[in-house]
């Protein structure tokens, strides 16, 4: 299974998703103008899925059967396209969400947004949502049964390792993780590096150069 980027990125082309990505699977393709992801290379984090401005990518299981031809479109487009790491300007003219929304009520489509998206900008005349007291976590908390935590970890360890192991994301980085968690980076690093020692998180690697993800080795969830 892979995220997939769908029409609403069409001359759009925002960029903010592929700096996250720590396999470096995006690449900009000019026709459409848009970015896609390759498949082979998506290793199904969702870190990309908050950044995008305009909620344009969905995990394969939740694409909505109005984009259901943009996993094909996305497999068949990649290898036109160019790799890109970086974050670029949008396209001139690029959409707001609420304009993409809005469009897509006009064609009588009603769309689901995708687990774990930011939240985008509130449509027209909409009532403004309540500031949070403290900004969001990086990642959204999993609902139904929850991983255990193993016995004999340190309380940061036990934290660091409830962070990774029952959220909606399957990898996490240690930036993440330390939003969620409240703890300093460094101390989430050695943490992470320790329960991948113990044997209860897997570290993977990047394939191309990026950030180190890890995941939980037991889960709950997809």
């Amino acid at each position: 299974m892979a995220h997939i980027v769908t029409e609403r990125c069409v001359n759009c082309r925002y960029t903010d998703c592929c700096v996250v990505c720590p396999v470096d699977c995006f690449y900009e393709v000019t026709s459409p103008a848009m970015l896609v992801i390759d498949p082979d290379t998506c290793i199904d984090c969702a870190l990309c899925v908050p950044e995008c401005p305009i909620q344009a990518i969905w995990p394969a299981d939740e694409l909505p059967d109005a984009y259901s031809d943009w996993t094909e479109r996305n497999a068949e487009l990649f290898g036109g396209g160019v790799k890109i790491k970086i974050k670029k300007d949008a396209l001139s003219g690029a959409l707001t969400l609420a304009q993409l929304q809005a469009k897509e009520r006009q064609r009588g489509w009603e769309i689901k947004e995708p687990s774990g998206a930011s939240g985008g900008e509130a449509e027209p005349g909409a009532e403004p949502a309540a500031a949070p007291a403290e900004a969001a976590p990086a990642a959204t908390v999993a609902t139904g049964p929850r991983v255990p935590v193993p016995a004999g970890l340190t309380e940061s360890q036990a934290t660091i390792y409830d962070v990774t192991a029952n959220t909606l994301y399957r990898w996490r980085t240690v930036r993440s993780v330390a939003r969620q968690s409240r703890l300093p980076q460094g101390t989430v690093q050695a943490d992470l590096d320790k329960l991948v020692e113990l044997g209860h998180l897997q570290k993977l690697p990047p394939k191309t150069k990026g950030l180190v993800v890890y995941g939980a080795v037991a889960r709950i969830g997809p």
